[in-house]
């Protein structure tokens, strides 16, 4: 693509991204920046009449997010309110006289409770995670806009700083009410939403389906993937902390095991932010921020189901907590209950025939009735010769029955897209003052995951000989290979899990004069992830059941005795005792991975500038990782056989520095700059196991005039190996590939850890501008270009990309071509890794079969470099008892290219399968008036290229309607007091995902598209 037409693509993405932005609306994703309220001014005229009703058309003026139980407001009046002032001074005016507290939790987010009869004792001002308490606001008379400001810290991700000041970095905020508004039940489903979010990586269905090659998804967790950039590249916390890995390597964080009847919000960093956080924040931070202080019980129920198929998901979710002068304690308790999601169940997945939806057909020859193979001379394979014929149960089968050709069979039929899933979940906190300027703080959680899911049928090539009474040769051999599925005699594979975490948090907080404050704590966290495949092959028992070996005294299994294996009938011609025996085999994996995290921060102003106050944060952070891996196997031999074992661990130290700067203020502002922020951080970590890294990052925000900010930040981050990547044993395994000329290739695969790896780094930098402008109360716009340039990006690439590992040049450094008939010294290479320790490929595979050496352990190569734009729109407003908000959050992607090795060229993959699309949206609209409320949501993901297929294919567009129904009654009395119900549909018409035709016969591209079809919940809410 030249320049020019480099150029006319970003104006065309950016044009259709602007138009998306005003006709597709959305509330309940808001941009980061959708109010910047305080010391903002903007014009009000709220008439006078019922608080409940003065404060709806607040929210739809300043998009802040004001909550509230309904029985706090009921039966209470608000004064008339018009003219300019500031968010803040509006608030004042409208609760002026009412015995009612304001807590601010973050930049838009505030909570309403009713103050107690006497003035409460001061909690002292608190770090992220534990949100401020802050004082009630009196009711003043107005003051001048430039006087007007907010001096309760506000503690926002992305900052070690309690400031109240306008963040340099774009941040998405998502409260519980946006979550219940857009009818998700999960934290996962929530995240998924983000047009910023890229769901290819560490996913349920990407993992069952095949698709994500990059991520060791064990315990089958959901995670968040910023910009593409990777599930391990995106940080995510738990009220500010890290915690335990997930998965077969511990590099990323599962979001199902964060109860979301927690949840109090989301907040969503987008830019790299290593010089506050450290290692994984190279796509961002996503901070799941709990709630903590809350009073009284809620009971929430949600019912829902796919509309095709049999995935019902039960919730049941508990809370309860209780206040008093010094402190506070909640408990969370949260279950659920989801079906599987057959493959049968879609008609895009049901087979791996794809010719009916215009693809190709991707069965095997591997099939019962089998298949029988000869080897291939040139290609070093098994290649189709003869058809076992049909409708015979292989006891009276002749040579002459054998017809030219192969059988064909798919094995997705048995195969589950989702999985089974029950977890409980439960959360605890509180907080206890000591005097007047301490506060101690502890909060645990536990989570207990268990699941099931069918998986493909074993399948195999085996040999078989005279010595089976049902031996018969079509073309006169002593041995008949036979390409066999054993989907009718086993039936697919049945793998069941566990996956239990559990956290445990201790700190405090403390007053030292002035604004200063001290937060140290001590935290520890432990994941475990345990899977099981069962019902596997086992091949030695097969051989033994075939006759091909003698029979073994030492197993329990005699074929004279118990029964030859019958490998020339349709699949159902065995016993019970010869199935159990042959399919004995089972994998079993245990994963575990701890984290103890030290952590000592101090913030507060060092001095006041005419601009006002000169914040700085300093502190220092220790922690210790571990990560653990046993495995047992039973896919040959007459025992189990244990893998290599790991057990390692580092530790990292820390220290980090932060300054806030106003550098004009409301004393010295002077034209075209009204306000200008500076910020600045760098923070440097030693790691036990490769050493010292320091990351800086700078930023500014920019008010040229009253609604117009602009802000800028740029920095480096990083990514530490994980563990598993570093110290991950050797292993020797085989498989086949497409080779140049057609069909399959053997080949040996070699996978394991690199103790010589180096972190990933990266260089961000984002510029943004918000606009509100004052004429037009409730509106606002942004825009944001981001660009990240990764490097020395760790993977696996031939392993990745394996389908093209010996077709494709770019992976020649990663493979090894031999000639094993011809070349004694290559033979003897074959032989040596198959006798190997580490190796799972059978002592009786000729060695002659490969023709290749696939090097798929884990180095730095890659190179990503990404660019484009978010681009939001909102506007709220009040039409009498109604309150509309409109908004859309979209994403460009001008570039995500990648270069695999130093030596390969720079390759644009954004708008390709598997990969980032160029445009994708979420917008609604949504209404309330009274106790009914409506929201309409529209998804949109830009069409795309298959460019794996040959010649290339066009993958359509996606845009799916949800739409939800709620009704919060506002009773005072009686049982529906503090009641709410609302019914969701996601995806009302029901549309299937656009088709691809993938070599893995599944029909669509689990990275941007969603399986489940037409969901339809039903959620009840009671506060007691």
């Amino acid at each position: 693509m030249g320049k020019t037409q480099k150029q006319h693509r970003v104006l065309w993405l950016a044009a259709r991204t602007s138009l998306a932005a005003l006709v597709v609306l959305s509330a309940t994703l808001p941009p980061n920046a959708a109010a910047q309220a305080a010391g903002r001014t903007q014009q009000f005229d709220i008439a006078a009449g019922p608080l409940d009703q003065a404060l709806r058309q607040y929210m739809a003026l300043t998009g802040r997010q004001l909550l509230y139980p309904s029985s706090l407001v009921a039966h209470r009046n608000a004064p008339a309110i018009k003219g300019p002032m500031d968010a803040d001074q509006a608030l004042r005016r409208l609760l002026s006289g009412q015995q009612i507290l304001v807590r601010k939790r973050a930049r838009n987010v505030i909570v309403l409770t009713a103050a107690p009869a006497e003035r409460p004792r001061s909690l002292g001002q608190s770090r992220n995670p534990s949100p401020p308490r802050t004082p009630r606001l009196q009711p003043q008379r107005p003051q001048p806009p430039a006087e007007a400001r907010d001096d309760v810290p506000i503690v926002v991700t992305g900052s070690n700083i309690r400031s109240t000041g306008i963040g340099v970095s774009p941040l998405i905020e998502i409260t519980s009410e946006n979550i219940e508004r857009s009818g998700t039940g999960t934290i996962a489903e929530a995240l998924a939403l983000l047009p910023q979010n890229f769901g290819g990586t560490a996913n349920e269905d990407t993992s069952l389906t095949g698709s994500d090659r990059t991520i060791n998804n064990l315990g089958l967790g959901s995670s968040i993937n910023l910009r593409g950039l990777g599930s391990d590249a995106t940080l995510t916390l738990v009220n500010g902390r890290r915690v335990a890995g997930s998965g077969g390597r511990g590099d990323f964080t599962d979001l199902s095991l964060i109860p979301l009847a927690a949840v109090e919000r989301i907040e969503i960093l987008t830019d790299g932010a290593s010089a506050v956080y450290g290692s994984d924040a190279v796509g961002g931070v996503v901070n799941l921020l709990l709630r903590r202080d809350f009073e009284g019980t809620e009971t929430r129920y949600r019912l829902g189901s796919v509309t095709r198929g049999g995935s019902q998901d039960v919730q049941l979710g508990q809370l309860a907590g209780t206040r008093w002068a010094e402190g506070h304690i909640l408990v969370a308790y949260e279950f659920q209950r989801r079906e599987a999601l057959s493959s049968s169940s879609r008609a895009y997945t049901r087979s791996a025939d794809l010719r009916p939806l215009g693809g190709n057909d991707y069965r095997l020859f591997f099939s019962a009735p089998g298949t029988v193979v000869a080897l291939d001379p040139a290609l070093r394979t098994f290649v189709p010769a003869f058809a076992v014929p049909a409708g015979q149960d292989g006891t009276a089968l002749r040579p002459q029955d054998f017809v030219p050709g192969q059988n064909l069979a798919s094995p997705r039929a048995q195969v589950d897209l989702l999985p089974r899933q029950t977890r409980h979940s439960l959360y605890i906190t509180g907080e206890q003052q000591l005097g007047s300027a301490a506060t101690l703080y502890a909060e645990g959680r536990y989570t207990n995951r268990q699941f099931q899911h069918l998986a493909q049928p074993s399948l195999t090539v085996m040999s078989v000989t005279r010595a089976n009474p049902f031996f018969v040769s079509p073309n006169g051999s002593p041995v008949t290979n036979i390409a066999y599925l054993f989907d009718k005699d086993l039936g697919p594979l049945r793998t069941q899990g566990k996956v239990e975490a559990w956290s445990g948090t201790g700190g405090a907080r403390a007053e030292f004069g002035g604004d200063w404050q001290v937060d140290g704590f001590v935290s520890y966290a432990r994941q475990s992830d345990h899977r099981r495949n069962n019902n596997i092959l086992n091949a030695t028992a097969l051989n033994e059941a075939l006759g091909t070996t003698p029979d073994d005294p030492l197993t329990p299994f005699s074929a004279p005795r118990d029964g030859f294996f019958n490998p020339f009938g349709e699949g159902r011609s065995n016993n019970s005792a010869v199935l159990n025996f042959i399919g004995s085999g089972f994998i079993d994996e245990r994963f575990s991975s701890g984290l103890l995290n030290g952590s000592l921060v101090a913030d507060g102003t060092i001095f006041e500038a005419p601009a006002g106050s000169v914040k700085l944060a300093i502190g220092m952070q220790a922690r210790r990782e571990n990560f653990s891996r046993r495995t047992l196997s039973f896919l040959s031999g007459r025992t189990p056989s244990a893998g290599i074992p790991i057990d390692a661990d580092r530790t990292i130290v820390s220290a980090f520095a932060e300054v806030a700067a106003p550098l004009v203020g409301a004393a010295n502002a002077v034209a075209g700059i009204e306000r200008l922020d500076l910020s600045a951080a760098v923070r440097a970590e030693r790691y036990s196991d490769f050493g010292t890294t320091v990351n800086p990052k700078i930023g500014l925000a920019w008010q040229p005039s009253g609604g117009v900010m602009v802000r800028a930040s740029a920095g480096t981050s990083f990514r530490a190996p994980a563990l598993f990547e570093v110290r991950d044993a050797p292993r020797i395994s085989n498989t086949q590939l497409p080779a140049i000329g057609g069909g399959n290739r053997q080949v040996i695969s070699l996978g394991g850890g690199n103790t010589n790896l180096d972190p990933e780094t990266a260089r961000s930098l984002t510029v943004g501008a918000t606009i509100t402008p004052p004429t037009m109360p409730g509106l606002s716009f942004e825009a944001t270009f981001f660009q990240t340039r990764f490097r020395n990006r760790i993977g696996q690439p031939a392993n990745e990309n394996i389908l093209q590992a010996l077709t494709n040049p770019i992976f020649a450094p990663f493979v090894t071509f031999l000639d094993p008939q011809n070349n004694s010294q290559d033979r003897a290479r074959i032989a040596d890794l198959i006798a190997s320790p580490n190796s799972t490929i059978q002592p009786t595979v000729n060695p002659d079969l490969f023709s290749a050496i696939v090097d798929g352990r884990f180095v730095n190569s890659a190179r990503v470099d990404i660019r484009g734009f978010d681009l939001s729109m909102r506007y709220g407003f009040a039409l009498g008892d109604h309150t509309i908000a409109f908004a859309a959050n979209a994403t460009v992607m001008i570039d995500f290219k990648d270069q695999i090795t130093p030596a390969s060229p720079l390759i644009e993959r954004v708008g390709t399968l598997g990969n980032p699309v160029d445009f994708r949206a979420r917008s609604t609209i949504d209404w309330s008036w009274h106790e009914f409320g409506a929201n309409f949501a529209i998804n949109h993901v830009g069409g795309y290229s298959d460019n794996i297929s040959v010649p290339a294919r066009p993958i359509s567009s996606w845009t799916s309607l949800d739409f939800q129904l709620r009704f919060l009654p506002d009773l005072t009395s009686g049982f529906a007091r503090g009641f709410s119900a609302a019914l969701t549909v996601q995806n009302v018409f029901d549309r299937d995902p656009p088709f691809v035709d993938r070599s893995l016969g599944f029909g669509y591209d689990p990275a941007n598209a969603d399986v489940l079809g037409r969901f339809v919940a039903l959620q009840l809410k009671k506060r007691w």
